[in-house]
Parts: structure tokens; sequence; C-alpha cells
């Protein structure tokens, strides 16, 4: 005689309940992130989704990474890690027009074929597990760092994110790209991103919470807020390390509709915090006040070459901003325009970081791999 087995419908109920909790977790879902560690809660884990951004910037690198909780609740952490002296010695040539060389995106047929040698030199390395270049290698192996730091403290395992460079004369797409590469993450393109990458000043508009609509997962929606509430700004965002100064004129109504073109923006890798001491010889006459003397005057060289560009707002990032920066930029101001405009502070290490973190959680653009 066969038995029969009954279900028991509240075994069956459960059942359904845990598939429907940890199908996310076992890949059904792909198009974002998620943990491999939970916060237990009274009866199950709460799944938490993640989005994470790195960002690179003239002496050192910072990562982010938003929670998202299924009740809305978002939770942000960030870490910074500093440069060596060749991290530094790479962004500093990085910055110079002597460095520049042919790189997409091409203007046409003849610089496509005279990049193929560089193209092939760059793959060859890529395909038996080294960089792309020695500049590659060197800006990867920070952000090497700073995705440890994360998944180590986090309890999660990164696989995408989007990423941020400063806007230098021969710092190239391909390049942040095969910084990705080469760390093993997909490099993912932010939704409405248009440049050539995510610059350095866009990702910390985000980062402050600017340029960014509300109902980011309604296309229309969003589009009618930056129609309606959105203006543009002129932003002029300034970028204060232990070894660079960096000054830019942008343009900004949404964080990824930066106009930033190359008379906009100068760097200056000789005037970072790290020489202002006595030894300083510049043209402000040497000692540490002539270095503020060129700090200040670094400060002015757009307003004063543009003069119809005044700012509506100054935007302050990096690992050398301190109080007695904000004084010198004070003065600098008030000298030449005879105020000081509002001026926006804000987690100045990571809030490049924290932009490009937020942009990924917002998704990908289309066309983005």
């Amino acid at each position: 005689m066969c038995r029969c087995r009954h279900f028991n419908p509240a075994f069956v109920v459960l059942s359904l309940l845990l598939l429907l909790l940890y199908c996310p977790v076992f890949g059904l879902d792909q198009s974002q992130q998620h943990p491999i560690r939970f916060e237990p809660t009274v009866l199950f884990p709460s799944y938490r989704n993640f989005s994470v951004g790195f960002s690179l910037h003239s002496s050192y690198a910072a990562a982010a990474v938003i929670f998202s909780y299924p009740d809305g609740r978002l939770d942000t952490h960030t870490t910074v890690i500093h440069g060596g002296a060749e991290y530094r010695k790479v962004m500093a040539k990085l910055s110079l027009d002597s460095s520049r060389h042919l790189a997409p995106p091409y203007r046409d047929d003849g610089e496509y074929w005279a990049d193929r040698p560089r193209w092939l030199a760059r793959n060859t390395a890529k395909s038996v597990g080294l960089p792309a270049s020695y500049e590659v290698g060197i800006l990867s192996s920070l952000l090497a760092s700073a995705r440890r730091e994360l998944e180590a403290a986090h309890g999660i395992s990164i696989r995408e994110a989007v990423f941020s460079a400063p806007h230098l004369a021969a710092l190239y797409k391909d390049d942040i790209e095969d910084v990705a590469f080469h760390l093993g993450i997909n490099y993912v393109t932010p939704q409405w991103q248009f440049r050539e990458f995510l610059w350095e000043n866009a990702a910390t508009y985000a980062g402050m919470g600017l340029g960014l609509c509300k109902t980011w997962w309604d296309i229309e929606e969003c589009n009618r807020e930056e129609e309606e509430f959105l203006a543009d700004t002129a932003v002029m965002a300034v970028h204060y390390g232990r070894n660079a100064l960096q000054v830019s004129h942008c343009k900004m109504r949404t964080a990824t509709d930066i106009f930033e073109p190359e008379w906009r923006h100068v760097e200056n890798y000789t005037l970072g915090r790290q020489v202002a001491n006595g030894e300083y010889q510049g043209g402000g006459g040497g000692g540490e006040e002539g270095y503020w003397l060129d700090v200040k005057d670094f400060l002015l060289v757009i307003l004063r070459e543009w003069g119809f560009m005044k700012p509506d707002v100054i935007m302050l990032s990096g690992d050398a901003v301190d109080q007695e920066f904000i004084k010198r930029l004070y003065e600098a101001m008030r000298g030449h325009l005879g105020e000081m405009p509002p001026c926006l502070v804000n987690d100045s290490l990571a809030v490049a970081a924290r932009g490009c973190a937020e942009l990924m959680r917002r998704g990908r653009a289309p066309w983005s791999d």
C-alpha cells in the first residue's frame, strides 16, 4: 500500500517567502551588486543592496559605498588612501601638456591608425594580467587598497563601480577603464553621462547633493525636475591637495551636465600644501608668505583673464583644505571681487567618491558595458 505525504500549507508558504527573499542573492537579479553578509532581524536577515564609487585625486584616492535598504534608508561609508611619492609623480606628469598623446575618441582615421601600436602594447599587457601602462599600475594600486578596506569593513564583494578623476591634460578615458579592468571591476558609465569620463568636479557636485533630481527612477519626471528646479550655476571648483592646486570655473545644471572646456580649468602641481614652508622659492618672494601670495595669484588666474565669469558658488575639495587655506581664499576673492561668494565644504576628502556612489545607485547609462 502506498502512503501519500500531505504537505503542510504553512510550510509551503514559508518556503515561498524564503525563496522570494533569497532569489536576488543567488543571482536572479544581476542588475545590482549584493552583499555577502547580512544583518539579522527577528525573523529574516535584512537585505541590503549597495552601490560603490571610486575617485582619484592629486595625492590620494577615495572610495564610498552606499547601502540601500528596503524601507528607503541609505547608509554611506567612505575610505581614503593617501598616495606615496610615485603616485604623486604620476598625477603631476599627467597634468602636463607635454604628456599628451593620441587616445580615443579619435578625430579621424589617421589618428586611429597612428594609435594602433600604443593600443596593441596596452592590450598585450592586459592579456597577461599586467596593467595596461605604468601609470595605470600606479593608479590601480591605490584604488586596490581602498577596495580592500571597503570589502573587509563591510563584508561586500565589489564587481562594478563608477569612477571619477581630475580633468588633466594627459589622463584619458582608456586610462580609467584600464584601471577598472586591472582591478577586475566593471567600469560603469552613469546615467546621463556624456563627457569623456566623469570628471572630479562633476562627482564632487553630486557628492554635495547638488544637480540631482529626486525622482531619478522616473526619467520623464526627473527631466521635468531638472528643467523646472535646477538652474545653470557658475561654479568655481577648487581642489587643494598636498601636492597640487587645481582651479576650475565650470557651468553646471545637473551633476553630469558639466561645461568645463580646457580654458576654464588650470592645475599647478608645485603649489600643494607640502611646499608651504620656509624653503619655498617662488614668484611671491619665497618663504611661507611668498607661497600664499602665489596661491592667491593662482586662484585668480582664470578670473583675471575672463573677468565676466563671476562664480555663483565656490566648491572646495582636497586633502589639504583647512582654515588657513579658506582664509587665504577669502582674501583673494574679497580683493578681486569685493565679496566672497557662498563657499561649499563638505567632507572635502571623500565627497567625489560619495558622488560616484550616488550616481552608481541611480543606474547606468544604456550604452554602459
